[in-house]
């Protein structure tokens, strides 16, 4: 681990002791940090498509008014007139969050301005709110099964300020579908891991687990798991993190930020088969023959994106990225061979079917007009002519 790593973590280890890094730990830590890179489709694609968690630099997220006054008062700005002026929010306070109170933005944010005491909102929900018109956030949706999808199916797609004061940690936690985590200012660190790799190892998932107090956790155990990786999120920085993994997360400096829930058709045959092998959170309390209902409701719109593509052109297919989704079910057939198919869950079965004819359809469009040619004899009487 660099200095500035080091740094890292004592800051981290005074919000939440479990954090403490020991020499023993520091060669290992060096090598589990993802760095940021350069955004661009193509690299969230793939790495989602792998279930690997990509920082990125440079996704453009704009908001109204930020060349005018900066990036910080914009979003202040953009908050402050996104929501009627009576309506409230409620808030966690203190280092857990484990205290709530409701409290308009404009109080919100003062406190967060004038630490006058730890804040902290991840779910101030803005998708159709007058904010979504101040922030851009295509960059953020545009590739999203369930931005704009109907209830029951819809309400697991989430568009959210990340407001929090540092100093306050969220615990070990996981959510059912894939997210994204944009900053605007602040910094936050991030320890991810695979969530049933965790808990046969003892890393404790509140959201898996009747847990009093704070989840299990230590280093030298987060270190022997091979999903096991840190990284921290700062200005102009997102994150775009797969679902299997457990968080756990600092804020070290004052942070505004955007979080989202989201589906997209690269991942979605590995999210389809972690909730078909583990109950989807969203469902934990559903009666056993009901389950996969609302996995079911997502899968038919994955299918139905798919026959859309099928007849659009190709910048379309590139947008949504549905050529990683069949690469995915074409490996998933290599190794289990075509009888898998069968076994399948009926709509997941279905989507596989949906895939295996767009495949067709657009080889067969893309494959050229066969040239006609003459008979040698027809060719010989033109030429003499």
């Amino acid at each position: 681990m660099d200095a500035r790593s080091l740094d890292i973590f004592k800051q981290a280890c005074r919000i939440d002791p479990t954090l403490k890094i020991l020499p023993k730990h520091h060669a290992e830590m060096g090598r589990r940090r993802i760095r940021p890179t350069p955004f661009s489709r193509e690299s969230v694609f793939s790495s989602m498509a792998r279930g690997r968690p990509v920082v990125c630099t440079d996704v453009p997220v704009p908001v109204r008014g930020e060349r005018q006054l900066g990036t910080r008062e914009a979003v202040f700005e953009s908050l402050r007139s996104g929501f009627p002026e009576r309506q409230t929010f409620r808030i966690r306070l203190g280092r857990d969050g484990e205290v709530r109170r409701s409290m308009r933005v404009d109080e919100l944010l003062r406190r967060w301005s004038s630490d006058r005491g730890l804040v902290n909102i991840t779910d101030l929900h803005i998708r159709g709110s007058k904010l979504y018109r101040k922030i851009d956030c295509t960059a953020l949706s545009d590739y999203n099964l369930l931005a704009g999808a109907r209830y029951p199916a819809g309400a697991e797609e989430m568009l959210t300020m990340v407001i929090s004061s540092a100093g306050v940690y969220t615990d070990s936690h996981s959510d059912s579908p894939d997210g994204s985590n944009h900053c605007f200012v602040g910094q936050k660190l991030w320890l991810v891991w695979d969530t049933f790799e965790g808990i046969a190892n003892g890393l404790e998932d509140v959201e898996r687990a009747d847990i009093e107090g704070q989840a299990a956790f230590n280093i030298s155990t987060f270190l022997t798991l091979p999903s096991a990786r840190w990284f921290t999120v700062e200005d102009g920085q997102t994150l775009f993190l797969p679902g299997h993994l457990t968080h756990k997360v600092v804020t070290l400096r004052d942070y505004l930020g955007i979080g989202s829930f989201f589906c997209m058709l690269p991942s979605y045959w590995r999210t389809l088969a972690r909730w078909t092998e583990h109950c989807p959170l969203f469902a934990l309390n559903a009666k056993p023959d009901e389950r996969m209902r609302l996995v079911d409701m997502i899968t038919r719109l994955a299918i139905q994106k798919v026959k859309w593509l099928a007849g659009r052109p190709e910048q379309d297919r590139v947008q949504w990225g549905v050529q990683y989704l069949v690469d995915a079910i074409d490996e998933w057939q290599r190794k289990n061979g075509p009888e898998a198919v069968a076994k399948l869950h009926p709509v997941s079965a279905r989507l596989v079917k949906t895939v295996y004819d767009f495949s067709a359809q657009t080889r067969k469009a893309a494959r050229p007009a066969r040239r006609m040619v003459r008979p040698r004899h027809v060719a010989a009487s033109v030429a003499m002519a």
